[in-house]
């Protein structure tokens, strides 16, 4: 995991943000609260005004995880505004990938797991850039897919399987992507995780 881009898991406040050392990425929830764009994974809760957190964001790369429908381009006014090049969206509907695609917006994950299948992350092929390989039970990556993925232009971001609940799994994971000589581009885990992985 010694190339792997590292990633904090849910940074959804502007005082997380400030306390994450730069050289990592950072995964916010977005949605929509009525006129207002805020940080928050739960539908029934406030947050923080998104704007000021990319105002200050100077990190890696940005992981946008989008949990209301159709915000996408309210979201590109921000990366615009503040000159945020890094970042991808995630969880996306297919017609909104379908249009941000069209857009020239390729800076956009699929979801990859043991429930959804190759077949159909290949179908993005040249329409997004990033696979989100998730890990509901187990790690579903191999050597044969990562390098189909990898010949078919994508970029590989691991979920951590301590976001499934699964914190013990680290090890092994790290473990059978050694043996199986897979490389992923990055990982995303909770930044008290990363030591975890580099070891």
């Amino acid at each position: 995991m010694k190339n792997a881009h590292f990633i904090a898991h849910r940074i959804n406040q502007l005082d997380a943000l400030r306390e994450l050392p730069r050289q990592y990425g950072a995964e916010i929830d977005l949605r929509d609260r009525g006129e207002r764009l805020i940080l928050q994974h739960d539908p029934f809760a406030d947050g923080e005004d998104a704007e000021p957190f990319f105002a200050e964001y100077k990190h890696g790369t940005l992981i946008l995880n989008i949990k209301s429908e159709r915000i996408e381009h309210r979201v590109h006014e921000l990366l615009r505004r503040y000159d945020i090049q890094d970042y991808f969206f995630l969880d996306s509907s297919v017609p909104m990938i379908v249009n941000l695609s069209k857009a020239h917006e390729k800076r956009i994950a699929i979801r990859y797991s043991e429930f959804e299948s190759k077949e159909t992350v290949l179908n993005f092929s040249g329409l997004v850039d990033w696979i989100w390989v998730d890990c509901f039970s187990k790690l579903p990556l191999h050597q044969a897919e990562a390098e189909l993925f990898k010949k078919s232009g994508f970029k590989l971001c691991l979920v951590s399987p301590e976001l499934q609940g699964r914190p013990d799994d680290i090890l092994p994971y790290k473990k059978q992507m050694a043996v199986e000589e897979i490389e992923v581009d990055a990982i995303c885990t909770k930044l008290y995780n990363i030591d975890a992985w580099r070891k």
